[in-house]
This record gives structure tokens, C-alpha cells and sequence, in this order.
């Protein structure tokens, strides 16, 4: 069987749906002679007869009839397509993947997510909480279209853009001693039970350098992999921790202060993506991001 080409079938749609080669060439914007070789090559490349000539049209025959079903489910399935395309193109339809670690993912996200679903209400959102290393992993892969993390360790695979800046802030007990002062200093905490990120999480390096700088030593204790879980060890009495200024006061805040501390360790909440996860629902949302924070005041901390 002769191969046939998309505008044989189409021609052959429209003579069945038309009833006549004369109609189906002013459906089809081309010359009736056009649209009669058209249906000759596609007769030739099926192998049987198509139509029965009358003498006001053309009849399809039983052959044909059962094609022209085929055809139609095939228009059908290129409409959808279409719809589909646009559908994708105007984020009717659409997923996204969020990764960031839980102080961000307990934070700011579920504020900024809820705006991005009163604009966008049909995408579907999956929001992942993960340590810092697994956020980078998860993006760089491409299995998250955007992540949030404290600095993403300069992994060139990955575009970055700083959402805030801040100073990292101390988190005591409210009955501790130095939950009297409005403001710390790092001297205060020489010798105190200290409650501490995993060695190698970025924001661990950052608290580390800022006491070894100063020559202050702190007594560390517990590791936690969490903003959360440090604050939730401090309102246990375990120590003092430093945490992010970008995370609410989370669980059990009734026996926690939050303290400034001067001189402190900067830090930068970012936004990473990888170029082979881009889609439209994530460019969308990697737009809406900034603006967003913009206009609820959350550029810095």
C-alpha cells in the first residue's frame, strides 16, 4: 500500500461530511479539480473505492463509510490535542513539583502556594519536604520543577535567584536567663548548651564561622535537621538554638523568645531550578514568587 499524506485525508473528511468534491473545495479554501486528484491519490494508496459519483455529489461507500469512522476519531483525538496544547499554554490544566526544607515549607509556602492557586486554580500542586542536600538532588534532576533552600551550595547545574536576605536570629527558652536581654551578643552563648544543624548543612557552616571568628566556644549538644525541631528542643529545655528569620514561630511558641544577635551570620533564602524541569505551570510560578513576597513586605528579614 502506497503511503497517503494528511491533506488526502483531510480532503477525503470533507467530501464525506460535504456530500460533493465542489463543496468540499470551498470548505477546504482550494479548487474542485484540487480536491479530486486529492481523492484519487488517497484511493490509490488505500487500495479500494471511496465514492460512488452522483449526479449531485458523491456517495462514500461501505468501505469508506467504515474509514470515514476511523478518520473522525482521528479528528477528534487532533482537537483534543489542540485543546490540550492551549489548555497547558493558560495553566487550565498543569502540575508542579515543590521541593524546600521544612522551615520554608511550614513558612512562607503555604501562604505564597495559596495566592499562586487563587490565580492558577486548575494546577495541581505537590509540595516536598526535604533536607537541603535532597532539595538540590530533587531539583537538579529534574523530579522537582523549584526548589527553596538556604543556599544551594553553588551547584552550577542549577539557576538560582536570591528571594531574602537576613541575619539569623537565636531561639531561647522564655524562663532562660538570657531571654531577659532584648539583644544578644555571640559572647552570651560562650559555654551555653547549644542545639545545632547537622555538620555540612549550609546553615550550620554559617553559625560555625560566625562563633570560630569570634573565638567563642559553645558547648554543642543535640544536631536537628529542622527549624522546627530546634525550636521544639529549646521549649524542651535542651539549649539554645539559632535559627532562620524567615520561619514563623512554629510549634510550642509559648515557651519560646526569639532574640536578635550582633554581630550575626547572614543568610539567603533561594530559588533553584534546573533549565530540563522548566514548564509553563513553573515559569508561571517562579514569576509569581518575587512579586509576591514583594507585596507581602517578605523581601528581607
Amino acid at each position: 500500500m502506497r503511503k497517503f499524506n494528511v491533506r488526502q485525508v483531510e480532503a477525503f473528511r470533507a467530501v464525506v461530511t460535504m456530500g460533493s468534491m465542489s463543496k468540499a473545495a470551498e470548505l477546504l479554501g482550494i479548487s474542485q479539480p484540487a480536491v479530486s486528484r486529492l481523492i484519487s491519490d488517497f484511493q490509490d494508496a488505500v487500495g479500494f473505492k471511496l465514492f460512488r459519483r452522483l449526479r449531485n455529489g458523491a456517495e462514500p461507500t461501505k468501505d469508506a463509510k467504515h474509514l470515514f469512522e476511523q478518520v473522525e476519531k482521528l479528528f477528534v483525538g487532533l482537537e483534543e490535542l489542540n485543546h490540550e496544547v492551549a489548555a497547558i499554554k493558560n495553566l487550565q490544566i498543569g502540575r508542579l513539583t515543590i521541593a524546600a526544607t521544612s522551615s520554608y515549607a511550614s513558612g512562607f509556602l503555604p501562604d505564597l502556594i495559596a495566592g499562586f492557586r487563587a490565580q492558577y486554580p486548575d494546577v495541581n500542586i505537590s509540595l516536598k519536604t526535604l533536607g537541603h542536600e535532597q532539595v538540590v538532588d530533587w531539583v537538579a534532576s529534574g523530579a522537582a520543577d523549584v526548589g527553596f533552600t538556604t543556599q544551594s551550595n553553588g551547584n552550577t547545574a542549577l539557576n538560582t535567584q536570591t528571594l531574602r536576605k537576613g541575619s539569623v536570629i537565636c531561639v531561647i527558652h522564655k524562663d532562660h536567663p538570657l531571654a531577659a536581654k532584648e539583644k544578644l551578643r555571640p559572647q552570651d552563648l560562650a559555654n551555653e548548651p547549644f542545639i545545632s544543624f547537622p555538620r555540612g548543612a549550609p546553615f550550620r557552616f554559617e553559625i560555625d564561622m560566625l562563633f570560630d571568628r569570634l573565638g567563642v566556644d559553645r558547648t554543642m549538644t543535640i544536631d536537628a535537621t529542622s527549624h522546627d525541631s530546634v525550636c521544639g528542643l529549646v521549649a524542651a529545655g535542651l539549649g539554645i538554638g539559632m535559627v532562620n528569620p524567615f520561619s514563623p514561630n512554629v510549634g510550642r511558641a509559648d515557651k519560646l523568645v526569639f532574640r536578635p544577635i550582633s554581630p550575626s551570620a547572614q543568610i539567603e533564602l533561594q530559588m533553584i531550578w534546573a533549565d530540563a524541569s522548566e514548564s509553563a505551570a513553573a515559569d508561571k510560578f517562579r514569576a509569581f514568587v518575587p512579586d509576591f513576597l514583594k507585596a507581602h513586605k517578605m523581601n528581607d528579614a
